[in-house]
């Protein structure tokens, strides 16, 4: 009943009710926009007619997007701009519904977060912000978008892309309540670098209009490190964009506009009134929300359910991120998937050491012996192998003898490197560890 009545008093703030006429607020009038440092944003390309078109020139945010309507609460009124998209919806090579076959639990174990286990994504609320420019004192959040499953009128699931904006900077309020009711029918996050910069940014604007906020404490699902641990040694750039061609098969309209651009257009639309170049903006943040569904879709399925199919680069990826967190069968696994497939020499190198210390750790030295050996056979510039072969032969086997090979084999290689192998470090450890080895079979 207590939670009932929460809610109740939480709708009929936003209506505008209060108890006592007293508490009634006077209709707020806009402020005008505060001035703009001009050195502190790029230049915005301007028309050729001039920066402030005529009163007929101007379009207002409801003629050039329909459907969005000014939703008035008690601290004021803000923009709001639903999208509604059927789960079926094909958003490059995926789907939305993809992303329902997952559950947030096969994050858990690698963002370090086990709330994620208990809940699902119809649990959790996709954010995204555009801002009047990087995190720091004064920065606002003047485009907040959020994305959500939710029930259809006739019962079917569908996923909804809401933007609130800031018409102008008194708005905020009224934003912050709007976003703040969302997010109490919701358990946890989904974002893009949110955790370093959405999260705070917002967080720190609840503060400064004296609103309770816990927005830091909840379940969130931060993609960009899964992003970068899973393709960066493929794909290079993990930029939502970046990822978006490379990854997801999708390509963006030019309705699109680069990210570095829009604080200006915002000041721009600030000074003028002028909102046409704002579509572009509305829907560059409506594409990123719908990206982070289909990406987070991708990044289940990689953590939950990899196979031979997926590519070798991004299971060598998997395992070498599931061995750094002690997931010890899990890495094998696929570091094994990943030695499968065609991998560059160098990554080749890389997932059989990886593969080869992680079968050591657990004492498996005989699996992993073959493993050293093959690096040993292809290897030009590096003696890891060699020196893993002769410790092996010296402590597990007591065949010095093979263990003088192997050392002998990596001075060799050393010495092939010329001048760059005279004065290597790693050459006196060889040569130190060949005299000890031979002093030790003398003895013996």
């Amino acid at each position: 009943m207590a939670d009932r009545n929460e809610d109740l008093q939480k709708k009929l703030r936003r209506l505008g009710v209060v108890r006592g006429a007293g508490q009634l607020k006077p209709p707020r009038k806009l402020k005008p926009a505060p001035p703009v440092d001009e050195d502190l944003v790029r230049p915005f390309p301007t028309p050729s007619r001039t920066n402030f078109p005529d009163d007929d020139d101007i379009q207002p945010l409801e003629t050039l997007l329909p459907g969005g309507e000014i939703v008035a609460t008690a601290d004021g009124e803000c923009f709001v701009l639903d999208h509604v998209y059927t789960l079926d919806y094909q958003h490059g090579d995926d789907r939305l519904a993809d992303l329902l076959d997952f559950s947030p639990a096969a994050a858990a174990p690698f963002v370090q977060d086990e709330r994620l286990a208990q809940h699902n994504f119809r649990d959790f609320l996709f954010l995204d912000t555009e801002t009047t420019g990087l995190a720091g004192a004064g920065t606002l959040a003047f485009m907040v978008g959020v994305g959500f499953f939710e029930p259809g009128s006739q019962g079917e699931d569908r996923f909804v892309v809401r933007q609130y904006f800031l018409r102008d900077h008194g708005d905020e309020p009224a934003l912050l309540l709007l976003l703040d009711e969302l997010l109490a029918e919701k358990a946890g996050l989904v974002t893009f670098n949110g955790r370093s910069f959405d999260v705070p940014l917002l967080e720190g604007r609840f503060i400064m209009n004296r609103m309770p906020t816990d927005l830091r404490d909840r379940p969130h699902l931060d993609l960009l490190h899964p992003a970068r641990r899973l393709w960066r040694h493929r794909l290079g750039s993990c930029a939502l964009g970046s990822l978006e061609g490379s990854l997801l098969g999708l390509r963006r309209s030019q309705e699109d506009v680069p990210g570095w651009l829009i604080p200006s257009l915002y000041n721009h639309y600030l000074r003028s009134g002028d909102a046409r170049e704002l579509v572009r903006v509305f829907y560059h943040n409506q594409i990123d929300m719908v990206s982070m569904v289909t990406l987070a879709a991708r990044v289940s399925r990689l953590l939950s359910q990899p196979d031979l199919a997926d590519h070798p680069i991004d299971l060598f990826s998997l395992g070498k991120w599931q061995a750094d967190l002690g997931l010890s069968e899990a890495a094998e696994q696929n570091l094994r998937l990943a030695a499968q497939g065609d991998l560059p020499l160098e990554l080749y190198h890389a997932n059989l050491h990886r593969l080869g210390l992680l079968l050591k750790r657990n004492g498996r030295y005989t699996e992993a012996l073959p493993l050293w050996q093959q690096i040993a056979a292809t290897s030009l510039d590096d003696v890891a192998a060699h020196v893993e072969l002769a410790k092996y032969y010296e402590w597990q086997t007591q065949e010095l003898s093979q263990a003088i090979f192997w050392t002998e084999q990596a001075l060799s290689l050393v010495a092939s490197w010329g001048r760059r192998g005279q004065h290597h470090p790693v050459r006196a450890e060889l040569e130190h560890r060949l005299n000890r080895l031979q002093d030790k079979l003398d003895k013996d």
